[in-house]
């Protein structure tokens, strides 16, 4: 590791599926176009260029913050691990945790021609023992209630990894809370800084989506986190591209498996960490970035037509429904990047949908009014 700064690279919600399970036919394309608008026709070509990346840039640290595999298959994690183990063999440490999608998954399956066929998800333990050199040989410290651990990946900095994806639903029992706070006094008397990572948000990012979201007791892990000066946790799972302050920091970094495929990196130099988002680049796919772009499109226009064809909008002919659905897609699509909203052409949009009664997608728009004019790819916070 590098002496005067610590040189970090993020990823979340990866959702890496293999191939031998899965033969790109009729079966897993039906799947994949009702889905969130991750780019699976590709996730192998994705997850290559980032492994790729990672080697070129040789950070010090990788971070990757749960949903390793689709939805959990035996396969696709002994599959990633391998090429993950290739990075650690460059000398760059990798820690990680499982996500909502990699333990015990319920809907664990393969896919072959049309047919879809159940595989072999994995436990905890094994998980543990199928990822073993990407943190769980390094640990320091190693919760058996929840799964979470912490290492020391300098003198006065500690990495903490928390699990509540391993044993328990997205939340921690009190054994885990008298494990985290023996942990953290322990760091906290050495005067070292910690960077807290969770698979579940820690703080509300937007007030819609909280239940299945948020850690259920997330207002008790700020409180010891405050106790003890943790100022920023990292967190994935909602596959957006977000940050929200209270007494703790958090970054939500968005999904690499959905467009505009983003990895992050942190410099911590003592003082102060620094973050910024990135787009991969997948040259190994023609027009990736359009291909990747339309997938995540789809998603909205499914949502607009389903919404178009149950509601009555009485007030609107089709042209003011064309605003409406352009101002949507547009906005939701800033959303998810973190990209500040050119809002020039789209105001008629916008204003529609405000006089609109309350519905799912119209309430949606006034939840993500205030984060789409700020900056979300960027952020430095001073210890």
């Amino acid at each position: 590791m590098s002496e005067e700064t610590l040189r970090i690279m993020i990823a979340t919600d990866l959702h890496y599926l293999s191939k031998k399970i899965n033969d790109g036919g009729e079966a897993f394309a039906n799947t994949i176009a009702k889905g969130d608008g991750k780019v699976m026709m590709y996730i192998e070509e994705i997850i290559e260029a980032f492994c790729d990346e990672v080697r070129k840039r040789r950070p010090d640290v990788l971070i990757l913050l749960g949903d390793l595999s689709f939805n959990g298959e035996k396969i696709s994690h002994i599959e990633l691990s391998k090429k993950l183990e290739k990075i650690v063999e460059t000398g760059i440490s990798v820690y990680l945790i499982p996500g909502n999608h990699d333990i015990n998954y319920e809907r664990c399956f393969g896919f072959c021609d049309n047919e879809i066929y159940k595989v072999d998800s994995v436990n905890a333990e094994e998980f543990r023992e199928i990822y073993a050199a990407c943190g769980y040989k390094q640990m320091d410290y190693f919760d058996k209630y929840s799964g979470s651990y912490a290492s020391k990946l300098t003198d006065d900095l500690y990495l903490l990894m928390l699990d509540t994806n391993s044993y328990f639903s997205n939340y921690l029992c009190e054994e885990s809370f008298d494990w985290l706070e023996r942990v953290l006094e322990e760091i906290s008397k050495k005067g070292a800084n910690i960077l807290a990572v969770s698979h579940q948000n820690l703080l509300e990012q937007n007030f819609m989506f909280t239940e299945g979201f948020m850690i259920k007791n997330a207002e008790r892990i700020e409180e010891i986190y405050g106790k003890y000066n943790v100022k920023l946790n990292l967190s994935g799972h909602m596959h957006i591209q977000h940050i929200e302050k209270n007494i703790v920091s958090e970054i939500v970094t968005s999904s690499l498996a959905v467009s505009p495929n983003h990895f992050a990196n942190i410099i911590y130099d003592g003082n102060s960490f620094e973050y910024w988002t990135e787009c991969l680049n997948v040259d190994t796919v023609e027009d990736f970035v359009s291909i990747s772009k339309q997938e995540f499109e789809g998603v909205g226009s499914r949502q607009l037509t389903k919404l178009f064809n149950t509601h009555t909008f009485e007030n609107e002919d089709e042209a003011d429904k064309n605003k409406m659905g352009r101002a949507f897609i547009k906005m939701n699509e800033s959303y998810f990047a973190g990209e500040i909203f050119d809002a020039e052409g789209f105001e008629e949009g916008i204003r529609l949908w405000e006089e609109q009664p309350e519905c799912f997608t119209s309430l949606y728009i006034k939840s993500i009014l205030d984060s789409v004019f700020k900056e979300q790819n960027k952020f430095k916070i001073e210890l």
